[in-house]
């Protein structure tokens, strides 16, 4: 094998990505110049809310054109990877497995500094994995960064405040991380008993073994990582309530606003349809997609295949590492990221009809579990789902979602949008 020409035609082809990435994610305000900040969003959200209807209009000369670019994109990649892709996904999985589990006994041996290359060897079984990783990274970074800053100030509080404040801790060992993994297994069993269509017992059993080992490798790493953190309980529960506060209130919004960055449900779309890219698909993202369908067990903190990780795992080490005193918890235990971990796995539910007040149906219209059976369409967050409806990227007979019914009309460069609040159940 050549493998100059093999490296420089990943490298092109993850550049080839990224550009297209950047590129797009910028022009979003093209469709609706309130798309991108999320202001659009709030405005529609708030109209159904107080009059149980909301209209607006885009410009559909941008969906026509990214549509275009994308569908040029995948014959593009498949061209200059010809005779590249030399392993098949299962390969590709078995490797990436291996390889999760090597740099884990290496961080148990060397500790997380003398195992960082370990862990680089992903980008050699799957180099295309390396770009998604950086998508899946930008999508969420920044509420990662609002996380360690609100960390920081909070402790600085606490060492300077005037009284003395009670200290109740715990430390993050093998005692903490086993309990950890029993009390998300035994969340995971109340939701898809209490919340999803029943799976036949052997399929269920494939997606409690795989979906368990696809998502909480994750967590082996960062608790083999910060083996004997002790982690203040104070801390953790100011800095929760002051980052769900400045959630809540609209604050980060409107600091991310102030910065020019676009909202998550437009990184995300992007990152997800990229993710979905043939070619790109087999390297990362397939990885959450192997078992048909969805279950509870199947959900990560956002929902990602194992190799979309590898940035975000140094996101929850580095900083814990690195702060003085180690002052500083990882991402994971906050509050608010605890609470969408929560959320995403009744979003990887597939919810029985029955279910509508269950405990943990987050998505009774089944937008998302949808999308693991059609695997090709409903790229978008249940949460704002228009963007998949004006691309035309939403699944067959999907009309109706979180109880909105969305109707568009294309009458030349304009697309006319309505959407209606309809009684639960109904519309479907």
């Amino acid at each position: 094998m050549d493998y100059v020409s093999y490296w420089t035609a990943y490298a092109s082809a993850s550049l080839r990505i990224f550009r297209f990435y950047t590129r797009e994610v910028a022009c979003f305000s093209h469709i609706h110049p309130d798309l991108p900040s999320g202001v659009l969003q709030e405005t529609l959200k708030e109209s159904i809310s107080k009059r149980g209807i909301a209209t607006t209009t885009l410009d559909a000369r941008f969906g026509r054109d990214f549509n275009s670019k994308y569908r040029q994109l995948v014959p593009t990649l498949r061209q200059e990877l010809k005779g590249k892709l030399t392993w098949s996904f299962k390969s590709i999985l078995i490797a990436s497995f291996f390889v999760r589990f090597l740099w884990f006994s290496a961080i148990l041996k060397f500790g997380f500094w003398g195992s960082m290359g370990t862990g680089l060897w992903q980008f050699a079984v799957a180099p295309l994995s390396l770009v998604v990783c950086f998508m899946r990274f930008c999508t969420n970074g920044l509420d990662c960064v609002f996380h360690y800053i609100i960390n920081t100030f909070v402790v600085l509080a606490l060492n300077h405040a005037p009284f003395q404040v009670p200290s109740l801790s715990f430390i993050l060992d093998f005692k903490f991380a086993v309990g950890f993994f029993l009390f998300d297994f035994l969340l995971n069993c109340i939701i898809y008993s209490t919340s999803s269509e029943p799976f036949g017992s052997k399929r269920f059993l494939k997606h409690v073994v795989y979906g368990t080992l696809n998502t909480k490798t994750y967590f082996l790493i960062v608790f083999a990582s910060l083996s004997g953190l002790q982690v203040d309980l104070t801390t953790v529960v100011l800095t929760g309530i002051i980052n769900y506060y400045l959630a809540k209130s609209g604050g980060r919004a409107r600091i991310l606003r102030s910065l020019g960055l676009p909202s998550f449900p437009v990184l995300f779309y992007c990152e997800h349809r990229l993710g979905h890219c043939p070619g790109v698909y087999p390297h990362a993202h397939k990885q959450h997609h192997y078992l048909h369908d969805t279950t509870a067990f199947d959900a990560h903190i956002y929902g990602s295949g194992m190799n979309e990780e590898y940035f975000w795992l140094l996101a929850e080490i580095v900083p814990c590492l690195l702060a003085p005193s180690r002052t500083l918890f990882p991402y994971f235990l906050n509050l608010e990221t605890l609470y969408n971990s929560w959320t995403n796995k009744g979003g990887h539910t597939r919810s029985s009809g029955s279910a509508a007040a269950a405990v943990g149906n987050y998505d009774e219209d089944n937008f998302h579990a949808d999308h693991h059976t059609q695997h090709n369409s409903n790229f978008g967050s249940a949460d704002f789902p228009l963007i998949d409806f004006y691309f035309g990227s939403q699944a067959k007979n999907c009309v109706k979602v979180d109880d909105v019914m969305y109707e568009l009309t294309r009458e030349g460069d304009d697309v006319n949008v309505v959407m209606a609040k309809v009684a639960a159940g109904k519309g479907d």
